[in-house]
């Protein structure tokens, strides 16, 4: 059965007040150069909100660890689950730490020394679960300790490692056991494994050991759960004779992975031997081995997997096998893992997630059966994936994998299912993936695709900065392909024309002018006109908007030349021109940069462009809307001979009764300010006509939007008071009624007219 897709339900106010206080330190702690300690008054003692609010710090702050003070005073907080994995923790940090009662610590990749195992033997009997992933270090000091001189007073003894007797659960994975012993010649694993008697789960996955020296795992009495995926063990079954000690096993994991897949001879009596051992066994994974061939027997008996006769399992674990036993009929588990089913291939994402290997094969198997929509369960498959990924955010191959999964979801019929917390969490998982391997082509084009399929939410305060500067450098990289750099482009353009004011400033600040100008001018030398120079001109045409200090951006990095330099070399494009005219409007709507455009020969440009017909009106329209600025600016500040004001202003009107009313057009105002100014330029009627015009036509084509916007802007008052003044020509004073009429009227009467009148839609 399918999983129903969420709610589109915010996030929890706990889950919410956890994010904001592990942004705000200060706001409940100081900051000395010793760390942070908490203010006066305050108290994190209750354990699940202190656990909580460790786990919102550590996803903070990746790379460091000055919050982790805060936690200093155990009157003050208190810890009871700990994970510190990818953290190079000092002993000093960790001995406090420890001061906690804690039950569940994680120290995964965290670089261990025999040290650090001295303060963890601290939390003596409270200590439930450790987890050491890739321990090959810490076994190497271990095994180092015997020429140590600094192992004395009986910190540490050698009838033990881990000094945690009620340890129910250790992962010890990647570790090298061969030859290794501490002072005395003990071997190291069984003087880890031999004290602790409580322990119910023991995970030493891809670790490398004699069989022999699990000798006495009979002496575990609780085991249930025994993992050594990606172990080497050459004779299988004599091996099972060891294993098969811990008779209380209900599960066994003897996984290869793809990359090394395991074969052992006589598979069928292995698994028959595992089969009358263990009695209690109900889950047992041999994905990646051939365990499952039929080998020299015959494939017709009544149990499709040799050596399983007469065994019924919860789980069986059939991934990347050879001959493919997930196929078969009638295999004797209730859950099995392989490549078969839908079922088979999300029961692997979900319960592989500490495989890497096997992780990415079933990812790849995951995309192909969304590349063909042969999965119904999207919204499971959603949340597996960006688990999985979350989990291995340092494997390329699954990063690749899992966000070639996604786009299949994202672009696909239940794209509008996605919640908002599935998108942000998309979002945050990709970005990841893009920072930890902003070198690779491959998954650049996967979450760049990802993020143009999955249409980015307008509100993106949550990681907007973040966004910005990824997609900044890889479009302003030298070495990057056209297609990369576009979708960059492309990204950035789509956030620009979702932000105002000062988010536009961000995009300034973090070099988005000068990184659009290098891409223009690399394209200028190639004599290129193609999508990414044209999407540039774009891009700074919406930063700039109505943002003085963009425009000074462009005009300090010699902009303005090279926009003359493209209108020279591409004059027939019309979408170029278009952008870059759009840019220029927004330069001219800056009363100090204005100046600039009077220079050279730019008031010639603009006057040709006037009378242009390309892309419609809208040449036409940018460049009266650039002359409007400057010649309201009154007689004094026209600085030029030739042309003169006077005559450029005839030359406005006469544009702009060239425009038919009703032209369709390719602009987005998010404010009218600027146009609304040019209202009260009385003594400057070209200007006065023109903003008019555009106030006419725009609520004319396009009432829903901006009839609002007008109102909302007080322009019905600016409007009535230009209809009253004897000054305003009569054709102004007729829009201007219009324009007043098609606002009071509203959207739906103005839309009805525009629809009904043949003249109207002639004109589309």
């Amino acid at each position: 059965m399918a999983t129903s897709w969420p709610e589109n339900n915010p996030e929890t106010l706990e889950d919410l007040c956890l994010k904001v206080a592990a942004k705000n330190i200060d706001a409940y702690a100081d900051k000395s150069i010793d760390g942070y300690t908490l203010k006066e008054g305050i108290s994190l003692q209750h354990p699940s909100l202190c656990d909580k609010l460790f786990q919102s710090m550590y996803e903070e702050y990746p790379t460091d660890l000055a919050w982790l003070k805060i936690f200093r005073d155990t009157s003050l907080t208190r810890l009871n689950r700990v994970n510190l994995s990818w953290r190079r923790i000092d002993t000093r940090d960790l001995e406090f730490i420890c001061k906690h009662p804690i039950r569940e610590l994680d120290l995964s990749n965290c670089h261990l020394k025999w040290e650090h195992v001295l303060i963890i033997n601290e939390l003596g009997g409270k200590l439930l679960s450790l987890i050491i992933d890739d321990s090959f270090g810490l076994v190497q000091s271990l095994s180092e300790t015997k020429d140590s001189t600094h192992v004395d007073e009986g910190k540490f003894c050698i009838e033990y490692v881990f000094k945690c007797p009620k340890l129910k659960k250790l992962l010890l994975r990647d570790a090298y056991f061969k030859n290794t012993s501490i002072e005395d010649g003990t071997s190291i694993l069984p003087a880890i494994l031999n004290p602790l008697k409580n322990l119910n789960s023991l995970d030493l996955s891809c670790c490398v050991f004699d069989i022999e020296l699990l000798d006495s795992i009979d002496q575990l009495e609780n085991l249930c759960s025994l993992y050594l995926s990606g172990v080497n063990i050459e004779d299988m079954l004599e091996a099972l004779k060891t294993i098969c000690k811990a008779k209380k096993l209900r599960h066994l994991d003897l996984s290869g992975s793809e990359d090394a897949p395991q074969t052992h001879n006589h598979p069928g009596d292995c698994l028959s031997y595992i089969a009358d051992n263990l009695p209690n066994l109900t889950s047992l994974d041999i994905s990646a081995t051939n365990l499952a061939s039929y080998g020299t027997q015959a494939s017709n008996r009544e149990c499709s997997i040799p050596g399983l006769e007469g065994k019924e399992l919860e789980f069986l674990g059939l991934m990347d096998c050879p001959d493919n036993p997930c196929e078969r009929p009638d295999i004797p588990a209730k859950r099995v893992t392989g490549t078969n089913t839908e079922a088979q291939v999300l029961l692997a994402v979900r319960v592989y997630k500490d495989k890497e290997s096997l992780l990415s094969s079933a990812l790849n198997h995951l995309f192909q059966m969304l590349r063909y929509e042969e999965v119904r369960d999207q919204c499971q498959g959603l949340e597996l994936i960006l688990a999985g990924m979350k989990h291995n955010w340092k494997n390329k191959q699954v990063q690749i994998s899992g966000s070639a999964a996604l786009f299949y979801i994202l672009k696909g019929e239940n794209r509008e299912k996605v919640t908002h917390l599935q998108r942000r969490k998309v979002i945050l998982t990709l970005l990841d993936a893009m920072e930890q391997f902003r070198h690779d082509r491959t998954m650049l084009r996967n979450v760049l695709l990802n993020f143009c399929s999955m249409h980015l939410p307008d509100n993106l305060t949550f990681c907007h900065h973040r966004m910005i500067r990824n997609l900044m450098e890889v479009v302003v990289s030298d070495n990057q392909e056209d297609f990369i750099q576009k979708l960059g482009i492309i990204l950035l353009n789509c956030l620009a024309c979702q932000v105002d004011g000062e988010e536009k400033l961000t995009f300034g600040e973090l070099g988005a002018i000068e990184a659009m100008l290098k891409i223009i001018r690399r394209k200028l030398a190639l004599n290129q006109c193609d999508e990414n120079m044209e999407v540039s001109w774009s891009m700074m045409w919406n930063i700039t908007d109505e943002t003085a200090e963009n425009c000074k951006r462009f005009i300090d990095n010699n902009g303005l030349e090279l926009f003359k330099s493209c209108l020279v070399r591409f004059a027939d494009k019309e979408e170029l021109l278009r952008n870059m005219m759009g840019l220029m409007g927004n330069i001219a709507e800056v009363r100090e940069l204005r100046k600039k455009l009077m220079e050279g020969d730019f008031m010639d440009i603009f006057c040709k462009l006037m009378e242009s017909e390309m892309d419609g009106i809208e040449v036409s329209y940018n460049a009266v809307g650039i002359f409007s600025h400057i010649t309201a600016d009154g007689e004094n500040a026209w600085t030029i001979s030739q042309p003169t004001r006077n005559e450029v202003m005839m030359r406005m009107m006469r544009a702009i009764k060239r425009w038919p009313l009703e032209s369709r057009r390719n602009i987005n105002y998010r404010s009218f300010g600027p146009i609304l100014n040019l209202l009260k330029a009385f003594d400057t009627p070209a200007a006065q006509y023109w903003a008019v015009w555009a106030l006419c036509n725009l609520t004319r084509v396009y009432p829903e939007r901006y009839c609002r916007l007008l109102k909302s802007e007080g322009g019905l008052a600016l409007l009535e008071t230009v209809e009253a003044d004897p000054r305003t020509l009569e054709e102004v004073k007729t829009l201007a009624h219009t324009v007043i009429e098609q606002v009071r009227n509203g959207p739906e009467k103005v839309k009805a007219e525009s629809e009904s009148n043949p003249e109207d839609q002639s004109d589309d």
